[in-house]
C-alpha cells in the first residue's frame, strides 16, 4: 500500500547523475508475515523526479516511499533515495525532452524489478493545439508501455469558455482506448487548482463521474491528499476511498494544515514534509486500509516545498511514514 514518489524536473546534467544511481540493489526484507498484517505494510511509497516518481514497496521490516514535487528543482540522487527507502519513480513527459528522459530512465534501471518507473505525468489542455498534444500523448502511450508504467493524465479547460462534457468525456475515452491498445493503464489526475486555474477533474469523485459515463475498463483514478484537502474533504477520505474503490491505482501523501482548504492560493500549508502540519496524514492511509489497496502511495512534495523544506525532509517524511504504518498495523 506503499510506494513514496517524488517528481521534479531535471537538467540533462542532473539526469546524469541521477542515473549512476539507479543500480543500487535494494535489500530485500523477510516476507514471512500473516497476511493480516502484511496488507498495510506492503503499501509502496514513492518519490517524484525529472517529472519522475520513485516509488519502492513497504514491508514490516522495510517500508518504502518515494517524493513528489512539481517544481524545477531536483531531489537527491535515486542511489541516496533507495537508501533512504524508495524504490520507484513516475514523472513528466512533456514534448520530446519529457520522452528522452524517460527512455533514459527506462534504459538505465532495465531489468531491476527493485525499482519501477510507476507512471508518466502529461497535462493536457483544451486551450492549446489538440492534434499536437494527442499526437504526443500517442508517443506517450508507446514509451510507457516499454516499462509497463501508467499514464496520469491532467486535464484542463479554455479558461472562461466551458468545454462540452460531451467533448471531455470522448477525449477521455479515446485517451483510454489508445492506452489499452498499447497495454497502458490510463489513470486520471485529479488537481484543484486555484485563482487563474481551470483543472476540468477536481477531486477523486468528480474524476468518478466522467470514469462512470466513459465506460472503459481502462480508465482509473488518484486519490490526492492535497487536493482532497483544499476541496474540505479532510474528513471524507474513507467514503471517498470506497466509492472510488475499483478504479484506484495511485494515491499521494504530504503533510498539511488541518485550515488547508482555507489557503485559496499557493500550497504552503497545503503541502508540507510528511510529519509536519496539523492535520493527521494517516488518515489517509487508514482510509487506504479500509478498502484493502495494495498500490503505490506517493509522497507529494510539489507546491515549491523543495524550496522551503528542511534538506533532510524525504528522511523525515519516510521515518514517519514507517511510524503512521506501523501505528496501522497494530490497529
Amino acid at each position: 500500500m506503499s510506494h513514496l514518489a517524488n517528481y521534479l524536473h531535471a537538467t540533462d546534467r542532473s539526469i546524469e547523475g541521477w542515473l549512476k544511481g539507479v543500480r543500487t540493489p535494494m535489500k530485500q526484507g523477510d516476507r514471512t508475515m500473516s497476511r493480516e498484517s502484511s496488507l498495510i505494510k506492503r503499501i509502496p511509497l514513492i518519490a517524484l523526479a525529472f517529472c519522475t516518481l520513485m516509488a519502492s514497496p513497504l514491508r514490516a521490516d522495510d517500508a518504502s516511499q518515494s517524493a513528489f514535487s512539481f517544481g524545477t528543482y531536483w531531489g537527491p540522487p535515486i542511489s541516496e533515495l533507495k537508501k533512504i527507502g524508495f524504490s520507484g519513480i513516475a514523472g513528466g513527459m512533456w514534448k520530446q525532452p519529457g520522452l528522452d528522459r524517460l527512455g533514459r530512465f527506462q534504459e538505465a534501471i532495465g531489468d531491476d524489478d527493485s525499482f519501477k518507473i510507476h507512471a508518466g505525468y502529461i497535462h493536457f489542455y483544451f486551450d492549446r493545439d489538440l492534434a499536437a498534444q494527442n499526437a504526443h500523448l500517442d508517443k506517450a502511450i508507446q514509451a510507457l508501455a516499454k516499462s509497463d508504467s501508467k499514464l496520469w493524465l491532467l486535464v484542463s479547460g479554455r479558461g472562461e469558455e466551458e468545454v462540452p462534457r460531451e467533448e471531455i468525456v470522448a477525449f477521455l475515452h479515446s485517451v483510454a482506448e489508445r492506452g489499452k491498445a498499447a497495454g497502458v493503464e490510463v489513470v486520471i489526475y485529479p488537481e484543484w487548482g486555484g485563482p487563474g486555474k481551470d483543472s476540468i477533474i477536481k477531486t477523486a469523485e468528480k474524476a468518478l463521474s466522467y470514469i462512470q459515463e466513459v465506460e472503459s475498463d481502462n480508465l482509473f483514478v488518484t486519490l490526492h491528499l492535497c487536493h482532497e484537502l483544499k476541496a474540505g474533504n479532510g474528513d471524507r477520505l474513507d467514503e471517498i476511498a470506497a466509492k472510488i474503490k475499483p478504479w484506484l491505482r495511485l494515491a499521494t501523501i504530504n503533510g498539511a494544515d488541518k485550515d488547508a482548504a482555507d489557503e485559496l492560493d499557493g500550497w504552503t500549508r497545503t503541502i508540507q514534509p510528511l510529519g509536519m502540519g496539523t492535520y493527521d496524514s494517516s488518515k489517509l492511509l487508514a482510509a487506504l486500509k479500509s478498502i484493502g489497496y495494495e498500490g503505490p502511495v506517493l509522497l507529494h512534495t510539489g507546491g515549491g516545498l523543495g524550496r522551503r523544506a528542511p534538506a533532510d525532509h524525504h528522511q523525515t517524511s519516510f521515518k514517519r511514514f514507517q511510524e503512521m504504518v506501523d501505528a496501522l498495523g497494530e490497529d
